[in-house]
């Protein structure tokens, strides 16, 4: 989609993945995502000083 100044705002790159093993819906659900390769879980650290 072009903007006001016919200038492209951005370009998505998604490299091609292969289909892999994948978590039962269940699963995948409470984790977010079916795939393991993407689940990445936030673990809260305390700021160092």
């Amino acid at each position: 989609m072009l903007g006001t100044y016919k200038m492209r705002l951005a370009t998505a790159y998604v490299p091609m993945q292969r289909y892999g093993r994948t978590w039962p819906p269940a699963e995948g659900l409470s984790r977010g995502t079916i795939f393991p390769e993407l689940y990445s879980p936030y673990v809260a650290t305390e700021k160092a000083r």
